[in-house]
């Protein structure tokens, strides 16, 4: 059987947790599941390290080149701040749309803009970062789901929330490629019984100078 495939691709801006949380996370599988070999890469048009959003460098593993040939289990498309890196390039553009058959395609935050970029997610139920489901919801063709939810699973689509949801989804990407027991042993492992000092996490429960302060700076 060949191996378990799953490839994210990163781009220059592309932000840190969206990236390395659900490597991470993805990257434990084999101590609970072995089913099939995990191949799991971070790949772009080139070597080169890719500066993040966060200034720190991610290199890639694999180059788009390297999978072109390949058919992915799982295509997980990170978001940004600024996602233009990513649509704007046509190399990055062409694989993702190549990997659009996917067993799973998937996204966290606003790598759904991405995705809705390659008509990926036409028809789809999906979700992105809350600042950004406006923007989302431009495109008539997605059926973007009301209110904050962590993830959304429409058929072979998972998109993720904002940033932090990048560890909720990838739990139950997990659960849905392997099975529930790998995933729950995954969260387990990784201690996530999340208690957040402040109930500030999204909209719904945000207070209105937090949410007022965090709307207007990011415009």
């Amino acid at each position: 059987m060949h191996p378990l495939r799953i490839a994210i691709p990163i781009y220059e801006n592309v932000d840190l947790i969206d990236v390395t949380v659900p490597y991470d996370a993805l990257s434990r599988i084999p101590q609970f599941w072995r089913d099939r070999i995990l191949e799991l890469d971070l790949v772009a048009e080139t070597l080169t390290p890719v500066p993040t959003g966060q200034s720190l460098l991610l290199t890639p593993t694999k180059t788009f080149a390297d999978y072109k040939h390949i058919k992915l289990d799982v295509l997980l498309v990170p978001g940004a701040t600024d996602t233009s890196p990513a649509t704007g390039s046509t190399a990055f553009m062409n694989f993702i749309t190549a990997h659009g058959d996917s067993h799973l395609v998937a996204s966290v935050c606003t790598g759904a803009k991405i995705l809705a970029a390659a008509k990926l997610l036409d028809g789809y139920r999906a979700t992105t970062h809350w600042l950004a489901l406006d923007g989302l919801r431009e495109n008539p063709a997605v059926r973007v789901v009301n209110e904050f939810p962590r993830w959304v699973h429409d058929r072979n689509r998972l998109t993720g929330g904002g940033i932090s949801s990048s560890l909720d989804a990838t739990i139950y990407l997990i659960s849905r490629i392997t099975n529930e027991e790998t995933a729950k042993c995954v969260q387990l492992l990784l201690q996530y019984n999340p208690h957040p000092p402040f109930e500030t996490g999204d909209p719904s429960v945000a207070d209105t100078d937090t949410y007022l302060r965090v709307a207007y700076n990011s415009k």
